[in-house]
Formats: C-alpha cells, sequence, structure tokens
C-alpha cells in the first residue's frame, strides 16, 4: 500500500486510516511520525478514541505521542503495553 516498499500489516493499515481520517493527509509509510505530521495533543485523543474503538483494546494519548512511529504504536497495541 501508499509508497512504502515493505509490506503493510492489516493492522497497519488500519491505524493509517485512522491518522489519515484524523491528520487530513494520507499516510504513506508505517514508519511515519504522528508529531512530525502535525501532531497535537488535541489529534492524539481524537486518535487514542478511535484506536481504541477499532482495534477493540485501550489506546491512551500518551501510546500516540509516546510512540516512535505508526509502526511502533500498532506493536504497542498489539502487545497491550
Amino acid at each position: 500500500m501508499r509508497g512504502d516498499t515493505r509490506r503493510w500489516t492489516e493492522k497497519e493499515e488500519l491505524m493509517a486510516s485512522i491518522w489519515t481520517a484524523v491528520l487530513g493527509q494520507t499516510i504513506w509509510s508505517p514508519e511515519a511520525q504522528f508529531l512530525a505530521l502535525g501532531g497535537s495533543s488535541l489529534l492524539a485523543m481524537q486518535i487514542a478514541a478511535e484506536a481504541t474503538d477499532k482495534f477493540g483494546s485501550p489506546v491512551s494519548v500518551a501510546d500516540v505521542l509516546m510512540s516512535t512511529s505508526l509502526r511502533d504504536l500498532v506493536s504497542v497495541i498489539e502487545v497491550g503495553k
């Protein structure tokens, strides 16, 4: 998907769709960084709420802000912190 040559996992695709909706821009790589894309604490709240709903696991604002990339955030969710 998108411009990254490595394969995206299904969960990364799902998280990318959340980021795209909240940030208003296409996410081109699973290594994308939330803050570098213009993320803020208010947007992190939206992403955390949407991700909690879509993934069925709690996702905190801190999880979003402290993850180094989209892929890292998905990993945090997968292992349940």
